[in-house]
């Protein structure tokens, strides 16, 4: 349970000046001694939250701020699946002649594509991994030179090639090419970005079978790619947010939220924009019971437009968010209130949503749209079922005189001084009582045991709220010297004061991180002590 934590000082024995005249029949004694102060913040009232979910804002305002991490995943954006095929090639086409002895050039070309989709387009890759694989199996009786290129890979500006000579028993060959590093910039052709496979062939002996030549693509991780990445789309429906705030907050009825804001960013390290749509939130409290679906502008729908990414080193990231609060939301307020426990959402991103395909996207080692919800919450103080809280001082009489009952006995005046500085906008009703070691009433300094209080001034707040400067109201109570033998007879120990705050019930007061209340408590007394 939260609760104001008090700040204690005890200033007994500090500070007590006594003066004694012996010039007459009679000892004159005089003393003076602070008996006390408390001391506490309105804002300690959240002292027992966890301090990560509290801050005090620019304004001085103290809020409850939580937030949570929605990544939508863009792994399909750029998306090079495994490539496998089978390709054969008759050098002499369909002959009769098993063995023919004679000069052959020939040259076959194959397009093997990279876009997953029509409207995606690759100008160039630079590659993490993926290995290119490929098995060349000439036929008895095939003898020559054999050069497999493909010149939209490249290394060092280099593009790769493979040269085999074919002959006798050397008939077969191998490429295991591993892609990481290597620099990619397909060809372009109607909905289509591929690389060429050329397979040269300058033979001398050529056989009627075909050659036959395996190849493959496969575990393709493209780096930084440049493009046009289509109007692609990523769905998260169902997304769900525990609010742990509000399982570490046990809030008495004291603290209401005025204001609740959920503010909504995007983070893109992707050269793409995007389009994202979170869609009916809906609000459960801590049974699960449904609370509300959140409206904004008479919508159920959030709508972000999301810039692309500039290309540097580093790469200059683009944000966007969007803010629901009280002033574009009629049930934000009533949501935060009831204290939910979790969200739950759809949420969808369109990439490229103009369609301008000659735009050029990129995407780097980010695939994801770094997504958070921020749930912020300026704490108010509200007090319409009447909030009381109690103080102690120490007032032993006895010690105050040094154990000397019988001096004590002799006071004639004793004023006991409450000065209260407050800059808490409310006018705080306040009673102050004398107790036993035991804590029983034995009489009341301030008021009574009934409803009489007396009335500690308001701090004048300024149009946002902010008090500045405490207001000051002090009262003395005389006490006598039945009431002093009746204290030293019952054995008081403690002055307990109470005070009590009351706004009404619509009326909430903002809570700054300065705003206090002290109380100083301290007395005077005078008697004459025969001399013996």
């Amino acid at each position: 349970m939260l609760a104001f934590s008090v700040l204690l000082a005890s200033c007994q024995d500090n500070d007590i000046t006594v003066v004694t005249d012996t010039a007459n029949d009679n000892r004159l004694i005089e003393i003076a001694a602070p008996a006390g102060d408390i001391t506490y913040k309105v804002s300690d009232l959240l002292e027992d939250l966890d301090n990560e979910y509290v801050f005090v804002g620019e304004d001085g305002l103290v809020n409850v701020q939580y937030s949570q991490d929605v990544n939508i995943d863009w792994e399909s954006l750029v998306n090079l699946r495994d490539y496998s095929d089978t390709w054969n090639y008759a050098p002499l086409g369909n002959i009769g002649a098993p063995v023919i002895d004679t000069d052959v050039t020939v040259e076959f070309t194959e397009k093997v594509q990279l876009n997953h989709r029509d409207d995606v387009r690759y100008d160039s890759l630079t590659m993490t991994g993926g290995q290119l694989m490929a098995y060349l199996m000439v036929p008895p009786g095939t003898e020559g030179n054999i050069t497999v290129t493909i010149p939209e890979i490249t290394q060092n500006g280099s593009p790769f090639r493979y040269t085999f000579y074919a002959y006798g028993e050397g008939r077969y060959f191998q490429i295991d090419e591993e892609l990481a590093g290597k620099y990619v910039k397909p060809s372009q052709g109607i909905d289509s970005s591929y690389i060429s496979v050329v397979t040269t062939m300058e033979l001398q002996s050529v056989a009627v079978d075909a050659v036959s030549f395996d190849f493959s693509l496969t575990n393709m991780q493209p780096g930084i790619t440049f493009g046009y990445f289509g109007q692609q789309q990523s769905s998260r429906p169902n997304e769900q947010l525990t609010l742990d705030v509000f399982d570490e907050l046990d809030i008495v009825d004291e603290i209401e939220v005025f204001d609740f804001s959920i503010n909504l960013e995007v983070i893109s390290e992707i050269g793409v924009p995007f389009n994202v749509i979170a869609q009916d939130l809906q609000f459960y409290d801590e049974q699960d019971q449904l609370i509300d679906v959140l409206d904004v502008g008479g919508s159920q729908e959030i709508n972000l437009t999301l810039d692309p990414a500039v290309y540097a080193d580093p790469i200059e990231a683009s944000q966007t968010s969007f803010q629901v609060s009280r002033a574009n939301s009629d049930n934000i307020v009533e949501i935060g209130n009831s204290y939910p426990r979790k969200v739950v959402f759809d949420v969808t991103s369109f990439s490229n949503p103009e369609g301008e395909t000659d735009v050029s996207n990129f995407m780097g080692s980010s695939n994801t749209l770094q997504g958070r919800m921020n749930v912020v919450m300026p704490v108010w103080f509200n007090t319409s079922k009447e909030y009381a809280r109690t103080d102690t001082i120490d007032f032993d009489l006895n010690d105050i005189l040094d154990d000397n009952d019988d001096d004590a006995r002799e006071l004639e005046t004793f004023t006991v001084w409450f000065d209260f500085y407050s800059k808490i906008p409310l006018d705080i009703s306040a009673r102050a009582w004398v107790v036993d070691g035991n804590g029983n009433p034995i009489d009341f300094l301030l008021g009574d045991g009934e409803n009489s209080l007396e009335v500690i001034r308001a701090g004048v707040p300024d149009n946002n709220g902010y008090v500045s400067e405490a207001t000051h109201t002090d009262f003395s109570i005389a006490i006598d010297g039945d009431q002093i033998n009746e204290f030293l007879d019952r054995n008081a120990m403690e002055i307990i004061i109470e005070t009590k705050f009351n706004t009404g019930e619509n009326q909430f007061v903002k809570i700054y991180d300065d705003m206090s209340f002290d109380a100083e408590v301290s007395f005077e007394g005078i008697g004459r002590i025969p001399s013996l």
